[in-house]
């Protein structure tokens, strides 16, 4: 691999491991009547017990790792006496018969990152917050919050912390202001909210009550005297709500939440979501100075030392471009991404659909057209280049002229011409139609309506039909997503028969959970196979069964394959259990590959005179199973958020990289880079059209309609 701009930093900083000093653990001894004393039961109660005790004992106490870390282990009798308090004032811990001090116990590198993010750093968010709300941004009938989330790493086997600063819409009424407002208060069950005296934040469960029935309860509960003050101030007729977060439930006084505004409900607010988009989107100079400000929290205190970078940790940054060749029609050219639509129009297509024989060609093609004016002359431009340079004949089956583009107008042409026997739908929008809003006609809701229905889409905005230059590209991405084949790598990944893109959606029902396993299967050289689907109904108590993959990741494609699978994000266990089953019982070797987009820590280059956005493929490898890579593109001013990637045990975190990075090429165009690998890609929309039951079963798929 290539060396990398030589000033790339990340938000990820090293931990010092002495400024937490010597920690004591303790484990949780249950009941034995407690439901097997397992470690879920022992995870459960462990965080709660240990945020508990960081109120009536001295020091921090954090659960990590399976234990209670402490850095200041109390007296045995004080500690008895203060988990005797906390069985009496809740319930939950009645399961605790002690807490025994673990001897034996010595910390890895993960769990010292994550008792510092638990402990010491969370005892500094009062002052790192209080940094930030100079950051905050005001728009009318609301307000924008800079916030700080602290995660732990491995990084070169040593504990590390990253950094990162979130921008969230918040109205600036409480809750309970806003609940009086509304007829019903059930109609908030859904709506994000954040905790006015903390960082934390969630989503509404239920409503559970009014004050004057939980006060008592909720006083009981709370170890913060600002949070005690507003349960005590709170009228009797206050509401109570229980809140999600992660995966904790909490009871607050609705006078103790704001709500968190989404840019599609903005509206509701009064909240002009133009504005509200502009200053969420932070300049990747200004995000920069934002982590500055909390690192140099923390490093006053000692904690961290200089963020990881190329210039003080050379050995962990480079470049993950491949530079694979690829083999077009008639000749094979280095895998240049910004060269790709020259090769092409230059080498010629790899494979054309089997149906399209060896004849003239035919390209069938049902148009939208959301543009006040025509687009006949780029038609006509496009059937000539598609006749002369590719012997192929451009069909409009049927076109829809939207005369107002609405969101409404839009789905309905779109259902419309789904009906129509063509290859694809060609969606002509306007410049301005990437964002959204409540009514725009955007490239989102367009691949929502189109790819939800399992139909090709090809978006062209308007100032792209006045740039030439681009129509090759236009047309590579026409043909690839009727099936043809521009290009394939020359020389198949060596590390892999197979690779497969899994995603799996859960659809609760009354009675039963419908769950849906959907796999994009592609050769070695990147050419489809064809993606699979297969739904099975599960009652409450059922198992995976055998047959959600077996139909899935059909054995005629991969028995006896050596496979590398891409999922995003984690894997639960009961599909790692099933996936394991699938494997045996196929005789084939899975190499998991988790692809995660959510809370990425960033990375950026520092240029002559500002903050730059780190070039395509940068790579930080921070350990043998984990590394972030720059795959996308953004606003110049915002940046990529990178993707981490993470191999399992045994398979190189050097090949999990180059599998995403090599299926980045087979997108088939130049015009923008998506973030996630073909085998990944819009993933979201495919699970959202499964849950709204829009996607139609798919059966035998060969064409990469998701593109």
């Amino acid at each position: 691999m290539a060396d990398v701009d030589p000033r790339v930093f990340s938000e990820i900083f090293p931990l010092r491991s002495e400024a937490l000093g010597a920690l004591t653990a303790y484990r949780l001894l249950l009941e034995e009547t407690s439901p097997g004393g397992s470690a879920s039961l022992e995870r459960r109660l462990g965080g709660k017990l240990a945020y508990r005790l960081n109120g009536l004992l001295d020091g921090s106490w954090v659960w990590a790792g399976g234990r209670i870390l402490t850095n200041k282990p109390a007296n045995p009798f004080k500690l008895a006496a203060a988990l005797d308090d906390a069985r009496t004032a809740n319930p939950l811990f009645a399961p605790i018969h002690a807490l025994e001090e673990d001897f034996a116990w010595a910390p890895s590198a993960e769990v010292l990152a994550d008792y510092a993010v638990r402990g010491p750093i969370n005892a500094l968010e009062n002052t790192i917050m209080e940094a930030l709300h100079a950051a905050g941004v005001a728009i009318p009938n609301a307000h924008i919050v800079r916030e700080f989330r602290a995660r732990g790493w491995v990084v070169d086997n040593q504990p590390a912390v990253s950094l990162s600063v979130t921008s969230r819409l918040i109205d600036d009424r409480d809750l309970a202001e806003y609940a009086a407002s509304l007829d019903r208060v059930t109609d908030l069950v859904g709506y994000g909210v954040i905790d006015i005296t903390s960082s934390m934040q969630g989503e509404i469960l239920k409503v559970i009550g009014q004050v004057s029935e939980h006060r008592d309860r909720l006083l009981a509960l709370t170890q913060r005297d600002e949070m005690a003050q507003l349960i005590v101030d709170a009228p009797d007729d206050t509401w109570v709500f229980r809140v999600l977060s992660g995966s904790n439930e909490y009871d607050y006084v609705a006078s103790a939440l704001c709500l968190i505004i989404r840019l599609d409900d903005a509206h509701r607010f009064g909240v002009d979501p133009a504005l509200a988009e502009r200053a969420l989107h932070v300049k990747l100079s200004q995000r920069a100075q934002m982590v500055k400000l909390v690192s140099d929290i923390l490093k006053s205190h000692q904690l961290i030392g200089d963020a990881f970078s190329s210039s003080n940790a050379p050995h962990l940054f480079g470049s993950a471009v491949p530079y694979d060749r690829l083999r077009f029609g008639s000749k094979s050219r280095d895998g240049a991404l910004d060269k790709l639509t020259t090769q092409f129009a230059d080498a010629g297509m790899y494979a054309w659909p089997e149906a399209a024989g060896d004849g003239e060609r035919e390209l069938r093609v049902s148009l939208i057209n959301a543009l006040p004016e025509d687009v006949d002359d780029f038609i006509e431009a496009m059937r000539r280049m598609m006749d002369k340079q590719f012997d192929t004949t451009l069909e409009i089956v049927r076109e829809r002229r939207l005369r107002v583009a609405s969101q409404a107008n839009l789905e309905s042409a779109v259902r419309l011409l789904s009906r129509e026997s063509s290859d694809l739908m060609l969606v002509f929008l306007p410049d301005g139609a990437g964002a959204g809003g409540e009514e725009a006609v955007s490239d989102v809701f367009t691949k929502a309506q189109t790819i939800g229905r399992g139909q090709a889409c090809c978006i062209v905005h308007a100032s792209q039909m006045h740039h030439p230059e681009l129509m090759t590209d236009i047309v590579m991405g026409l043909f690839a997503r009727a099936g043809a084949v521009p290009y394939v790598l020359e020389s198949p990944v060596s590390y892999a028969d197979r690779i497969v893109g899994l995603s799996v959606v859960r659809n609760q029902r009354k009675d039963s959970t419908e769950i849906s396993a959907i796999a994009r299967i592609y050769e070695a050289d990147g050419r489809l196979m064809g993606l699979k689907m297969h739904t099975v109904s599960l009652k409450p108590d059922d198992a995976l069964p055998d047959s959600l993959f077996d139909a899935a990741l059909p054995a005629e494609w991969l028995e006896g394959k050596e496979i590398v699978l891409h999922h995003e994000g984690r894997i639960p266990r009961d599909l790692l259990r099933a996936l394991g089953s699938w494997e045996a019982a196929c005789d084939a070797t899975l190499h998991i590959v988790e692809v995660s987009t959510m809370d990425v820590p960033r990375m950026y280059a520092l240029g002559s005179r500002t903050i730059e956005q780190p070039i395509w493929g940068t790579r930080f490898r921070m350990n043998e199973e984990q590394a972030l890579l720059v795959t996308g593109t953004a606003y110049a001013e915002t940046g990529p958020m990178p993707l981490l990637v993470v191999s399992e045990p045994g398979f190189s975190i050097e090949d999990a990289v180059h599998s995403v990075m090599s299926f980045m090429y087979f997108h088939y165009t130049t015009l923008n880079r998506p973030r996630l690998p073909v085998t990944l890609h819009h993933a979201e929309i495919i699970s959202a059209s499964v849950l709204r039951g829009v996607l139609p079963a798919l059966e035998d798929v060969s064409t990469p309609f998701w593109l």
